[in-house]
Protein backbone atom coordinates (compact mmCIF):
# COMPACT_ATOMS: atom_id res chain seq x y z
CA UNK A 1 0.00 0.00 0.00
CA UNK A 2 1.31 3.44 -0.98
CA UNK A 3 2.57 5.65 1.80
CA UNK A 4 0.46 8.75 1.11
CA UNK A 5 2.06 11.77 2.71
CA UNK A 6 -0.05 14.63 1.41
CA UNK A 7 -3.38 15.08 -0.39
CA UNK A 8 -3.20 18.29 -2.40
CA UNK A 9 -6.23 20.23 -3.62
CA UNK A 10 -5.72 22.30 -6.79
CA UNK A 11 -8.20 25.16 -7.22
CA UNK A 12 -8.06 26.46 -10.79
CA UNK A 13 -9.75 29.73 -9.97
CA UNK A 14 -11.32 31.89 -12.71
CA UNK A 15 -10.16 35.15 -11.19
CA UNK A 16 -12.14 38.35 -11.79
CA UNK A 17 -11.25 42.00 -11.23
CA UNK A 18 -13.21 42.02 -7.95
CA UNK A 19 -11.31 41.12 -4.77
CA UNK A 20 -14.65 40.57 -3.01
CA UNK A 21 -15.81 38.06 -5.64
CA UNK A 22 -12.50 36.25 -5.63
CA UNK A 23 -12.41 35.97 -1.84
CA UNK A 24 -15.96 34.57 -1.86
CA UNK A 25 -14.96 32.01 -4.49
CA UNK A 26 -11.86 31.03 -2.50
CA UNK A 27 -13.91 30.48 0.65
CA UNK A 28 -16.57 28.49 -1.24
CA UNK A 29 -13.84 26.29 -2.71
CA UNK A 30 -12.35 25.59 0.71
CA UNK A 31 -15.77 24.76 2.11
CA UNK A 32 -16.42 22.42 -0.82
CA UNK A 33 -13.11 20.63 -0.31
CA UNK A 34 -13.66 20.53 3.43
CA UNK A 35 -11.31 18.19 5.24
CA UNK A 36 -10.76 16.10 2.13
CA UNK A 37 -7.29 17.60 1.52
CA UNK A 38 -4.27 18.37 3.65
CA UNK A 39 -3.12 21.30 1.51
CA UNK A 40 -5.11 23.48 -0.90
CA UNK A 41 -3.36 25.64 -3.51
CA UNK A 42 -4.76 28.67 -5.34
CA UNK A 43 -3.29 30.35 -8.45
CA UNK A 44 -1.22 33.48 -8.80
CA UNK A 45 -3.23 36.75 -8.84
CA UNK A 46 -6.00 35.14 -6.75
CA UNK A 47 -6.71 38.55 -5.26
CA UNK A 48 -7.71 39.90 -8.66
CA UNK A 49 -6.77 40.66 -12.24
CA UNK A 50 -8.36 43.49 -14.27
CA UNK A 51 -10.18 43.11 -17.57
CA UNK A 52 -7.69 45.44 -19.21
CA UNK A 53 -3.99 45.69 -18.52
CA UNK A 54 -2.52 45.66 -15.03
CA UNK A 55 -1.95 49.08 -13.47
CA UNK A 56 -0.29 50.34 -10.32
CA UNK A 57 -3.50 52.04 -9.22
CA UNK A 58 -5.42 48.78 -9.53
CA UNK A 59 -2.84 46.86 -7.48
CA UNK A 60 -2.77 49.53 -4.79
CA UNK A 61 -6.56 49.34 -4.52
CA UNK A 62 -6.31 45.59 -3.76
CA UNK A 63 -3.06 45.23 -1.83
CA UNK A 64 -3.17 44.32 1.87
CA UNK A 65 -0.64 43.34 4.54
CA UNK A 66 -0.38 39.71 5.63
CA UNK A 67 -2.55 40.48 8.67
CA UNK A 68 -5.31 42.05 6.55
CA UNK A 69 -8.88 40.90 5.95
CA UNK A 70 -8.11 38.85 2.81
CA UNK A 71 -5.63 36.52 4.50
CA UNK A 72 -7.53 36.62 7.80
CA UNK A 73 -10.78 35.42 6.20
CA UNK A 74 -9.04 32.48 4.55
CA UNK A 75 -7.16 31.69 7.76
CA UNK A 76 -10.47 31.36 9.62
CA UNK A 77 -11.70 28.72 7.17
CA UNK A 78 -8.31 27.02 7.27
CA UNK A 79 -8.64 26.71 11.04
CA UNK A 80 -12.25 25.52 10.87
CA UNK A 81 -11.46 22.84 8.25
CA UNK A 82 -8.02 22.02 9.76
CA UNK A 83 -6.30 22.32 6.40
CA UNK A 84 -3.28 24.20 5.04
CA UNK A 85 -3.51 26.73 2.21
CA UNK A 86 -1.14 28.36 -0.28
CA UNK A 87 -2.81 31.69 -1.06
CA UNK A 88 -1.23 34.11 -3.56
CA UNK A 89 -1.94 37.78 -2.88
CA UNK A 90 -0.74 41.32 -3.53
CA UNK A 91 1.12 42.02 -0.31
CA UNK A 92 1.40 45.62 0.85
CA UNK A 93 4.64 46.06 2.80
CA UNK A 94 6.38 49.37 3.56
CA UNK A 95 6.74 51.22 0.23
CA UNK A 96 6.38 48.15 -2.00
CA UNK A 97 3.79 45.68 -3.17
CA UNK A 98 4.97 42.08 -3.45
CA UNK A 99 3.59 39.16 -5.45
CA UNK A 100 3.39 36.88 -2.44
CA UNK A 101 2.22 33.30 -1.88
CA UNK A 102 1.07 33.08 1.74
CA UNK A 103 1.29 29.77 3.60
CA UNK A 104 -1.46 29.19 6.16
CA UNK A 105 -1.58 26.02 8.28
CA UNK A 106 -4.79 25.29 10.20
CA UNK A 107 -5.44 28.97 10.78
CA UNK A 108 -1.87 30.04 11.49
CA UNK A 109 -0.15 32.31 8.97
CA UNK A 110 3.35 30.82 8.70
CA UNK A 111 4.69 33.43 6.30
CA UNK A 112 4.92 34.05 2.59
CA UNK A 113 7.11 33.54 -0.45
CA UNK A 114 7.72 36.77 -2.36
CA UNK A 115 8.21 36.08 -6.07
CA UNK A 116 11.90 36.42 -6.90
CA UNK A 117 11.89 36.51 -10.72
CA UNK A 118 9.37 39.08 -11.88
CA UNK A 119 7.83 38.58 -15.31
CA UNK A 120 9.74 41.06 -17.45
CA UNK A 121 9.31 39.21 -20.74
CA UNK A 122 7.04 38.98 -23.78
CA UNK A 123 6.55 42.76 -23.59
CA UNK A 124 5.22 42.65 -20.00
CA UNK A 125 7.04 44.32 -17.09
CA UNK A 126 5.93 42.96 -13.74
CA UNK A 127 8.76 44.88 -12.09
CA UNK A 128 6.87 48.11 -12.86
CA UNK A 129 4.33 47.02 -10.24
CA UNK A 130 5.99 44.67 -7.74
CA UNK A 131 9.06 44.53 -5.59
CA UNK A 132 11.25 41.43 -5.96
CA UNK A 133 11.69 38.84 -3.22
CA UNK A 134 15.07 37.52 -2.18
CA UNK A 135 14.40 34.37 -0.13
CA UNK A 136 13.12 30.87 -0.82
CA UNK A 137 10.93 29.22 1.80
CA UNK A 138 10.11 25.66 2.83
CA UNK A 139 7.12 24.54 4.90
CA UNK A 140 5.99 21.25 6.39
CA UNK A 141 2.41 19.99 6.25
CA UNK A 142 1.28 16.47 7.20
CA UNK A 143 4.90 15.37 7.44
CA UNK A 144 5.78 16.56 3.94
CA UNK A 145 8.25 19.34 3.19
CA UNK A 146 7.34 21.53 0.25
CA UNK A 147 8.80 24.59 -1.43
CA UNK A 148 7.02 27.35 -3.30
CA UNK A 149 7.94 29.27 -6.43
CA UNK A 150 5.64 31.47 -8.52
CA UNK A 151 4.94 31.34 -12.27
CA UNK A 152 7.92 32.90 -14.14
CA UNK A 153 10.25 31.49 -11.43
CA UNK A 154 9.64 28.13 -13.13
CA UNK A 155 12.00 29.16 -15.95
CA UNK A 156 14.89 29.31 -13.45
CA UNK A 157 15.78 25.70 -12.54
CA UNK A 158 18.26 26.72 -9.85
CA UNK A 159 15.38 27.71 -7.55
CA UNK A 160 13.76 24.29 -7.61
CA UNK A 161 17.16 22.62 -7.29
CA UNK A 162 17.92 24.71 -4.20
CA UNK A 163 14.58 23.82 -2.57
CA UNK A 164 14.94 20.12 -3.39
CA UNK A 165 18.52 20.02 -2.12
CA UNK A 166 17.28 21.72 1.05
CA UNK A 167 14.74 18.98 1.77
CA UNK A 168 11.64 19.63 -0.33
CA UNK A 169 9.96 16.62 -1.92
CA UNK A 170 7.08 18.64 -3.39
CA UNK A 171 7.31 21.96 -5.25
CA UNK A 172 4.19 24.13 -5.38
CA UNK A 173 3.88 26.54 -8.34
CA UNK A 174 0.96 29.00 -8.26
CA UNK A 175 0.82 30.65 -11.68
CA UNK A 176 -0.95 33.04 -14.01
CA UNK A 177 0.74 31.77 -17.18
CA UNK A 178 -0.17 34.14 -19.99
CA UNK A 179 -1.77 32.78 -23.15
CA UNK A 180 0.21 32.95 -26.37
CA UNK A 181 1.76 30.82 -29.13
CA UNK A 182 3.01 27.55 -27.65
CA UNK A 183 2.73 28.92 -24.09
CA UNK A 184 0.72 25.89 -22.90
CA UNK A 185 3.44 23.57 -24.17
CA UNK A 186 6.11 25.61 -22.39
CA UNK A 187 4.15 25.52 -19.11
CA UNK A 188 3.75 21.74 -19.24
CA UNK A 189 7.35 21.15 -20.32
CA UNK A 190 8.84 23.25 -17.53
CA UNK A 191 6.71 21.58 -14.85
CA UNK A 192 7.67 18.09 -16.01
CA UNK A 193 11.32 19.04 -16.45
CA UNK A 194 11.63 20.55 -12.96
CA UNK A 195 10.06 17.37 -11.53
CA UNK A 196 12.42 15.03 -13.40
CA UNK A 197 15.52 17.14 -12.68
CA UNK A 198 14.87 17.03 -8.95
CA UNK A 199 13.00 13.72 -8.45
CA UNK A 200 10.26 15.76 -6.76
CA UNK A 201 6.54 16.14 -7.29
CA UNK A 202 5.75 19.47 -8.94
CA UNK A 203 2.23 20.89 -8.54
CA UNK A 204 1.39 23.75 -10.90
CA UNK A 205 -1.90 25.56 -10.22
CA UNK A 206 -2.99 27.86 -13.04
CA UNK A 207 -5.25 30.90 -13.14
CA UNK A 208 -8.34 30.27 -15.30
CA UNK A 209 -8.92 33.95 -16.13
CA UNK A 210 -9.27 34.47 -19.91
CA UNK A 211 -5.76 36.00 -20.07
CA UNK A 212 -4.11 32.82 -18.79
CA UNK A 213 -3.86 29.18 -19.82
CA UNK A 214 -5.27 27.46 -16.70
CA UNK A 215 -4.06 23.87 -17.19
CA UNK A 216 -3.22 23.00 -13.57
CA UNK A 217 -0.85 20.04 -13.69
CA UNK A 218 0.84 17.57 -11.36
CA UNK A 219 4.12 16.00 -12.52
CA UNK A 220 5.56 13.05 -10.60
CA UNK A 221 9.24 12.58 -9.57
CA UNK A 222 9.99 10.79 -12.86
CA UNK A 223 8.73 13.84 -14.78
CA UNK A 224 5.47 12.21 -15.89
CA UNK A 225 2.29 14.30 -16.02
CA UNK A 226 -0.25 12.53 -13.79
CA UNK A 227 -3.00 15.17 -13.55
CA UNK A 228 -4.20 17.89 -15.93
CA UNK A 229 -7.28 19.98 -15.10
CA UNK A 230 -7.62 21.47 -18.58
CA UNK A 231 -9.52 24.74 -18.92
CA UNK A 232 -12.00 26.79 -16.92
CA UNK A 233 -12.88 26.84 -13.26
CA UNK A 234 -11.94 23.43 -11.85
CA UNK A 235 -10.99 21.71 -8.60
CA UNK A 236 -8.69 18.69 -8.57
CA UNK A 237 -7.14 16.47 -5.92
CA UNK A 238 -3.97 14.43 -5.97
CA UNK A 239 -2.36 12.10 -3.42
CA UNK A 240 1.39 12.52 -3.11
CA UNK A 241 3.07 9.11 -2.85
CA UNK A 242 6.14 9.00 -0.59
CA UNK A 243 7.09 5.57 -1.89
CA UNK A 244 7.34 6.89 -5.45
CA UNK A 245 9.58 9.76 -4.33
CA UNK A 246 11.88 7.33 -2.53
CA UNK A 247 11.97 5.01 -5.55
CA UNK A 248 12.73 7.86 -7.95
CA UNK A 249 15.54 9.18 -5.76
CA UNK A 250 17.05 5.71 -5.40
CA UNK A 251 16.79 4.99 -9.13
CA UNK A 252 18.01 8.39 -10.32
CA UNK A 253 20.17 9.90 -7.54
CA UNK A 254 20.58 13.31 -9.20
CA UNK A 255 20.32 15.22 -5.93
CA UNK A 256 23.14 13.20 -4.39
CA UNK A 257 25.24 13.57 -7.53
CA UNK A 258 24.65 17.30 -8.05
CA UNK A 259 27.76 19.44 -8.05
CA UNK A 260 27.99 23.02 -6.87
CA UNK A 261 28.41 24.96 -10.12
CA UNK A 262 30.55 27.56 -8.36
CA UNK A 263 33.19 24.81 -8.02
CA UNK A 264 33.18 24.05 -11.76
CA UNK A 265 35.16 26.21 -14.12
CA UNK A 266 33.85 27.23 -17.53
CA UNK A 267 36.82 27.68 -19.87
CA UNK A 268 36.54 29.52 -23.15
CA UNK A 269 38.45 27.88 -26.02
Amino acid sequence: MANRSLRVGLVQLEVTASKTENLAHIIRSLEEIGKDCDLVVFPEYSMGYPKNKLTRDYLESLAEPLDGEFVGSVAEVSKEKQIAVVLPMHEKATASIFNTAVIIDRGKVLGGYRKIHLFDAFGFRESDFFGSGSELILANVAGTTFGVITCYDLRFPELVKKESMSGATVIIVPAAWFRGPLKEEQWQTYLMARAAENTSFVVGVGNANENFVGRSIVANPFGVKVLDLGYGSRIGRYDIDNDLIARARETIPVLQQSRNTTDIQCRRL
